[in-house]
């Protein structure tokens, strides 16, 4: 039976190695699996570059972490500046989606950290192009990705906004909004977190910054909501936080009211939360 079960634990340790790359402290509280989904030498043969993430990837916010080697020296590279391009190949036409690039520096286990809000699932139909610049160097990088789920309940929806500039004539305008998972949800007061952009083009995805957030927990199947919420504000870059109450466990569903320049864009936008 010891055997056994040594056994067992060896394949499960052997399967970790594999898919994930650990801090070498294993000890660490903080410690990270980074689980990798893409490696690919640069352009011109300056970088190796490894891509990874904490979960699979999935429509929404997904925080992707890079780690560059630089291939004369064979050290990993601490400073950078790194700008990403997700694309999507739908065969007759291509999209990108919206981004937040990384910071010059890598963090302690020497990953640029960087976000992609991957708009719709895709299998073999994403990838993430990178420019790279570092030590008087630039060159690009190009990962593809062989699948990008959606998610139960969805933790990005699209607000389209209709706006009649002349009589019969509208303009339309989608604003990707995207949930900012918290480490896990829990009976009392949570962050709440979420991204707004706008569609500008296929390829342009600006943030937005000044939309004026009202939230209204409700519990569907109990019939009631919760009080002392905090309605979020823009904390910067496309970001809005606030704070949501939930009282008890169960199926929540956060109703959003979003106004700019006094006008009500949409009263009917809401993220599902189950927990």
């Amino acid at each position: 039976m010891k055997r056994a079960i040594l056994l067992i634990g060896g394949v499960i340790i052997s399967v970790l190695i594999l898919n994930s790359c650990t801090k070498d402290n294993s000890d660490d509280p903080a410690s990270v699996n980074y689980l990798k989904f893409g490696e690919a030498t640069s352009t011109n043969s300056s970088f190796s570059v490894e891509m990874c993430s904490c979960d699979s990837l999935f429509v929404g916010y997904n925080e992707l972490y890079f780690k560059i080697i630089n291939k004369s020296s064979g050290l990993i590279v601490q400073d950078a500046a790194i700008t990403l391009h997700p694309l999507m190949d739908m065969v007759t036409f291509s999209h990108a989606c919206p981004v937040e690039n990384p910071t010059g520096k890598a963090n302690a286990d020497g990953y640029f950290k960087g976000i992609v809000i991957f708009s719709m699932p895709g299998t073999n139909s994403w990838s993430v192009s990178a420019n790279i610049t570092a030590g008087g160097i630039k060159d690009s990088v190009f990962i593809p990705l062989s699948q990008v789920s959606g998610t139960t309940p969805p933790r990005k929806i699209v607000v389209i906004d209709s706006l009649e500039t002349a009589p019969g004539t509208w303009q339309i305008t989608k604003y990707p909004i995207s949930l900012v998972m918290p480490a896990s949800w829990k009976v009392g007061l949570n962050t709440f977190e979420f991204t707004i952009h706008k569609m500008a083009s296929m390829m342009s995805f600006p943030s937005v910054t000044d939309m004026t957030v009202e939230i209204t927990p409700e519990m569907p199947s109990m019939g009631h909501g919760s009080p002392n919420n905090v309605n979020p504000v823009h904390v910067g870059n496309g970001h809005y936080s606030g704070t949501v109450n939930f009282t008890m466990t169960g199926d929540w569903r956060i109703h959003l009211k979003l106004t700019q320049n006094g006008r009500v864009v949409t009263e009917k936008a809401y993220f599902d939360i189950l927990f």
